[in-house]
């Protein structure tokens, strides 16, 4: 086999991908993601993605994730979020490409602070990461619950990740959750984090000694 035939196997190899992906992303516009994650299965394609409802903090929050998803093993947690400030709870793909994580803050504000606070989040995480590249951020209600939220990319060693962060009030603390991939999965999985951050529910409110 010749440079010619391996660039032509290189190239027809890529045109299917990005055909495949081009099939992945229209049918994902026309599913009902919310409705599908809450019945607990979503098809794209040939594959099915089971979805589970979990509980944080002693049940008190829910939220839909895939059922494959793991806790996330102590070490890789040091390599991954090495930070003291890490979140409580990180769920974890078989690949580790893709993350679910949550937290209750210290932080303490009212719900009419909710969308001026989720914007200086942004401002705070801009300015850690300079690099970061801002995509959107809004607030809605989601199960009677109001949600901040904003997505972006950041750069990590050979790669860029594609973050969304979602905020919202437990009791009288800011409880933090987020969903991230690789950025060359952000297109499938993006739609599917907007979809899971649509399924949290607050079953109870916590108070003062039920925050971590």
């Amino acid at each position: 086999m010749n440079f010619i035939d391996e660039e032509i196997i290189e190239m027809t190899k890529h045109a299917r991908q990005k055909k495949r992906m081009e099939n992945i992303e229209n049918q994902l516009l026309h599913t009902d993601i919310v409705k599908a994650i809450k019945e607990g299965q979503l098809t794209i394609e040939d594959e099915t993605i089971e979805f589970t409802e979990i509980g944080f903090y002693e049940d008190q929050i829910r939220m839909s994730i895939p059922a494959a998803f793991e806790e996330m093993e102590p070490e890789l947690m040091d390599i991954k979020y090495p930070s003291s400030r890490r979140p409580d709870y990180i769920y974890t793909s078989e690949s580790t490409s893709i993350n679910v994580t949550m937290k209750i803050m210290e932080q303490q504000i009212k719900e009419e602070e909710l969308e001026d606070f989720t914007h200086t989040m942004m401002d705070i995480l801009r300015k850690l990461q300079p690099d970061a590249d801002m995509l959107d951020i809004g607030i809605k209600e989601v199960n009677g619950v109001q949600i901040g939220y904003f997505d972006f990319i950041t750069k990590a060693l050979d790669t860029k990740t594609y973050n969304v962060m979602f905020l919202f009030i437990v009791g009288d603390n800011v409880a933090t959750g987020s969903v991230n991939c690789l950025k060359k999965e952000m297109n499938v999985w993006k739609p599917i984090a907007y979809g899971m951050m649509d399924s949290i529910s607050i079953v109870n409110k916590l108070d003062e000694e039920g925050v971590v």
